[in-house]
C-alpha cells in the first residue's frame, strides 16, 4: 500500500544538534537517508537567498545547523501551475510572506502547502491555500519548533504528547471533524486556510491573506450573467486537465457537480475519451449510478462503475481509520475511498473532483431550507408561539412526524448563524446526557457554535446566504470535503484536482448577487442555466442526493455491522476513556435498532472515535 506520508514535508527549527534528534524520531521508512539508496535524488539544496524550502510536489531535503527539512516525494504532477515554484509563480507570494507584507493582493492558483526556513534572519515561513488542500500541522515546544504537512510526522518529529485536547474533540462530536486551527492533540495547532505562519525568535504569527468575499458588484441581464458565468466555468475546467501522458479520470456520481466537469472535459477533447468512476450501493435511495450512466453515456466517457456492500465496508473500516490522522467522520469517505481504488486500479493517478460547487453555485439543500426557516422566524411572536403550542401537542401522530414538527420550530426560532449550526450540534443538544462530569467541565457548551459564530461574524456580505456559503467553504469544505477526498486519494496514490475551488472562480462567484445563486427556493439557479448545453435535461432536472452510503440502514439490519457497532462504543475500553456517559450511548444504540430514532450519524461518530483510539493511542501505549 502506499505510504500514507506521500508528498508530505516536514520541517523543523532549534537550536544545534536538533536536526539529528530529528532524524532519529522519524521511522527510516519516511525519512531516506539521501546517499544512501542509489536510485534516491540527491540531497535539495536551491538557493533562494539562502532560504531552505520544503514544499508538496517534489523531493526536498536540507540540513543545517538549527534547522532540518524534508519534502518527500510526490506521486505525480498537479495541473500546470498549482504545484509550489518558489523561483516562479510563489517568488512574489514567499517574498511578500516574508517581508510581512502580503495584503490584498491576487492569491496565487491551485492548491500548495510550503515551508520556508531563512537561515540569516533566523525566520520560518509556513503557508497553505485558500482552502489548505495540505494541511500544516505545527508544534512549539522548549527549543524546537516543527510544522508539516501531515499530523503523524509532526507528532514524530517533535516527540509531542498524544494528549486529546477536549475542545477539539467537543468540536468532533458536534462537526464530525476538527476544524482549524484545533488538532486533535493539545499541544499540536493547524494553520487556517489562506494564511501564513511566521515564527521568530520563539514567536508565533498568523496572518490571513485570501479570503472568499462577496462584493456582489456583478450586474446585467440575466442572459449576460449567465453567459459570463459559463464562459468562467469552461474556462477554468480547461484549465484543470491534466498533462498529456498522465493516467487520469474524474469522479462522476451523476450529480451536476461531477457531471459538469466531466461534460466539459470530454467536449474540449472528443478524440480522448475521459475516464470516469462512479460508485453504487444496491439499497434504495442512496444509489446513483442511474445517473451517473446517464451522464457517462451523454458524454461517451470511458466509464467504470462498482457497487459498495456492506461486507466491502466492514473490510475498509480499520484502513479508513489509519488513513486519517485525526478522528474524522464523515461516512462518505468510504464510497469515495473505493471511487480513488476503482481509479487506481484502471491506471489512473490524478482525478478531477467537483467538490465546491454546492458552495460556490449554491447548490446546498440546507440553503434552500434556510430560507423557509427564515421566513418563520420573521413571522410575529404571537404566531410563532401558536406553532410551539401545536409542536408539544401529542395527538394522533406517528412520533417521528411530531419530531419533525418539533424540529421545525425549534430551529424556525432561532437567528443564524444558531439555526444553521443546529445541523451539527450533537453534542451541543445532549451536553448533559452524553457527555461526563468531567469532560464537561473542560469545554463550553456554545464553543462549537462560537466557532461557526466567528466565521460567519467575519465575512463581508450583504447578503445571509453568502455568510452561510461562506461557513460551508472555510469549514465544510476546508475541514471536511477536501481532507474526505485528499486523505483517501493520498493513501491510494491519487492526486486530485478540485476546478470548482479554483480562487479565480471562487471570486467571480463572489461578484453575483446571492438572488442568482438560489431563487425562490430553486438552487443552483445561474448555474442550471449556465450548464444547459452542457448536461442532460435528467441530470438538471434530478435532486441532489450526495454521496453518502446506507450505513445506518446497516446498523440495524446487517448483524456483523451492529456487532461491529455495539462491541465498540458500548465496550468497557470505550467507557473507561471516561468522555461519556455509558448508559446514553446505550440509549443512543438502542433506539436505532428499534427504528424510533435515527442516530446514524451520532453512532458513526462515536464508532470511528473509538476506533481511532485503538489504532493511534492505545496501539502506541
Amino acid at each position: 500500500m502506499t505510504s500514507p506520508f506521500l508528498g508530505d514535508f516536514v520541517l523543523a527549527v532549534g537550536s544545534a544538534g536538533h536536526g539529528a534528534l530529528l532524524q532519529e524520531r522519524l521511522p527510516a521508512r519516511i525519512w531516506p537517508r539521501f546517499g544512501e539508496d542509489p536510485d534516491a535524488p540527491p540531497v535539495f539544496r536551491r538557493p533562494f537567498e539562502r532560504l531552505e524550502v520544503a514544499w508538496r510536489g517534489g523531493v526536498s531535503g536540507a540540513w543545517l545547523e538549527s534547522a532540518v527539512g524534508l519534502g518527500l516525494y510526490h506521486l505525480v504532477g498537479d495541473v500546470s501551475g498549482a504545484e509550489v515554484d518558489v523561483q516562479g509563480t510563489h517568488e512574489k507570494l514567499v517574498r511578500d510572506h516574508l517581508a510581512g507584507s502580503v495584503g490584498p493582493t491576487p492569491a496565487p492558483r491551485g492548491k500548495f502547502g510550503y515551508a520556508v526556513w531563512n537561515d540569516i534572519e533566523g525566520h520560518l515561513l509556513a503557508v497553505c491555500d485558500g482552502f489548505h488542500h495540505y494541511p500544516i500541522y505545527y508544534c512549539q515546544s522548549p527549543g524546537l519548533f516543527v510544522c508539516g504537512t501531515d499530523l503523524r510526522l509532526v507528532v514524530a518529529a517533535s516527540g509531542a504528547s498524544r494528549d486529546v485536547d477536549p475542545h477539539a474533540l467537543y468540536h468532533y462530536l458536534n462537526f464530525a471533524y476538527i476544524p482549524a486551527p484545533w488538532s486533535i492533540f493539545r499541544n499540536i495547532r493547524k494553520l487556517p486556510p489562506g494564511s501564513s505562519l511566521h515564527y521568530r525568535n520563539g514567536d508565533v504569527r498568523i496572518q490571513r491573506f485570501w479570503s472568499p468575499a462577496y462584493p456582489e458588484d456583478y450586474s446585467g441581464s440575466e442572459d449576460e450573467l449567465t453567459e459570463r458565468l459559463g464562459a468562467a466555468i469552461k474556462r477554468t475546467v480547461e484549465c484543470y486537465r491534466p498533462s498529456t501522458g498522465v493516467g487520469w479520470g474524474t469522479f462522476l456520481s451523476g450529480g451536476t457537480d461531477s457531471s459538469s466537469i466531466t461534460g466539459i472535459l470530454a467536449k474540449q477533447d472528443r478524440a480522448a475519451k475521459v475516464s470516469s468512476f462512479s460508485i453504487g450501493f444496491s439499497e434504495g435511495g442512496f444509489d446513483e449510478l442511474h445517473y451517473a450512466r446517464i451522464a457517462a453515456s451523454a458524454f461517451g466517457t470511458d466509464s467504470h462503475t462498482r457497487y459498495v456492500s456492506a461486507t466491502d465496508t466492514l473490510e475498509l473500516i480499520p484502513w479508513l481509520v489509519q488513513s486519517y490522522a485525526e478522528p474524522f467522520a464523515n461516512s462518505s469517505a468510504i464510497p469515495t475511498a473505493y471511487c480513488a481504488k476503482l481509479a487506481r486500479e484502471h491506471g489512473a493517478t490524478v482525478l478531477v473532483a467537483g467538490d465546491g460547487g454546492d458552495e460556490i453555485f449554491g447548490g446546498n439543500e440546507r440553503y434552500a431550507k434556510d430560507e423557509i426557516f427564515g421566513m418563520y422566524y420573521r413571522l410575529p411572536r404571537p404566531v410563532k408561539r401558536v406553532g410551539a403550542m401545536l409542536a408539544r401537542v401529542a395527538g394522533p401522530f406517528d412520533v417521528r412526524v411530531l419530531n419533525r414538527v418539533k424540529n421545525f420550530v425549534r430551529r424556525g426560532s432561532l437567528p443564524n448563524p444558531d439555526r444553521f449550526y443546529s445541523d451539527d450540534s450533537f453534542a451541543s443538544d445532549s451536553f448533559g446526557e452524553l457527555l461526563s462530569p468531567d469532560f464537561r467541565k473542560s469545554v463550553e457548551v456554545s464553543e462549537s457554535l462560537d466557532v461557526m459564530r466567528s466565521h460567519y461574524d467575519g465575512v463581508q456580505s450583504k447578503s445571509e446566504l453568502h455568510r452561510l456559503m461562506y461557513i460551508d467553504l472555510m469549514m465544510a469544505i476546508a475541514d471536511n470535503d477536501l481532507v474526505k477526498v485528499a486523505q483517501t486519494a493520498k493513501a491510494t496514490g491519487i492526486s486530485v484536482m478540485y476546478p470548482y475551488l479554483d480562487v479565480d472562480l471562487v471570486n467571480l462567484t463572489g461578484r453575483l448577487p446571492a438572488e442568482w445563486k438560489v431563487r425562490k427556493r430553486t438552487k443552483r439557479y445561474l448555474f442550471k442555466k449556465a450548464m444547459r448545453d452542457v448536461l442532460p435535461p435528467e441530470i438538471l432536472a434530478k435532486r441532489k442526493q450526495g454521496f453518502g452510503l446506507p450505513v445506518g440502514m446497516w446498523f440495524r439490519a446487517n448483524q456483523q455491522f451492529f456487532e461491529l457497532l455495539a462491541d465498540t462504543v458500548l465496550s468497557r475500553r470505550a467507557s473507561e476513556r471516561g468522555y461519556f456517559n455509558p448508559r446514553f450511548v446505550e440509549q443512543l444504540v438502542n433506539r436505532h435498532r428499534s427504528g424510533s430514532w435515527d442516530h446514524t450519524q451520532e453512532l458513526w461518530l462515536l464508532l470511528v472515535l473509538e476506533l481511532w483510539h485503538r489504532e493511534y493511542l492505545d496501539a502506541r501505549t
